[in-house]
């Protein structure tokens, strides 16, 4: 029988790889409108006006809404140099407080991103841009991907020990 937290994880890492795949199909999109907008500027047939904000916001939105997904995959930047040094023991208390303290910075990243989530909805302001898209939604994505990565870094604690072993395989691979 799995227990109730295998289960979360397991929608939570479903939900996470979701957003991930949405961000590279975006990516791609990205690569095919760019030319196809340009040949049509060029046959003088038109253009895609929103194209260039669209691809800003899509920007935005790709680059909080995936961090949970590249923290999960360790491929952020990471300097491992004290945790390869310190006896495993010492390591993994040593990981398991900075994954804790990056989920407490994160929560309070999203508190914030929520007030002004709050306060962009009240004022209902709206950018200078043609492509106009209100600035609450941007501090709602914001606010949304600091709390999954909250969730990421605590599950990373969790997790520590697994973690740890292995990036000690990785760097025995790398020859390190």
């Amino acid at each position: 029988m799995k227990k109730p937290f295998d289960t979360f994880e397991a929608g939570f890492d479903r939900t996470v790889h979701f957003l991930a795949v949405l961000v590279a199909i975006s990516i791609g999109l990205i690569a095919i409108l760019i030319p196809l907008n340009l040949l049509l500027v060029k046959a003088h047939w038109g253009s895609i006006w929103w194209l260039n904000e669209g691809i800003e916001y899509t920007l935005y939105v790709g680059v909080f809404i995936c961090t949970p997904w590249v923290l999960q995959q360790g491929a952020h930047v990471r300097v491992d140099v004290l945790t390869s040094a310190l006896p495993k023991k010492l390591a993994l208390r040593w990981e398991k407080i900075l994954d804790g303290a990056g989920g407490a910075l994160c929560l309070l990243i999203c508190f914030y991103g929520v007030r002004a989530t709050i306060i962009e909805f009240q004022d209902a302001t709206l950018p200078d841009k043609d492509l106009r898209i209100a600035n609450w939604y941007m501090m709602a994505v914001f606010a949304f991907s600091f709390a999954l990565l909250a969730i990421e870094f605590f599950m990373r604690m969790l997790r520590a020990k697994k973690i740890l072993v292995g990036e000690e395989i990785a760097l025995a691979k790398a020859g390190f």
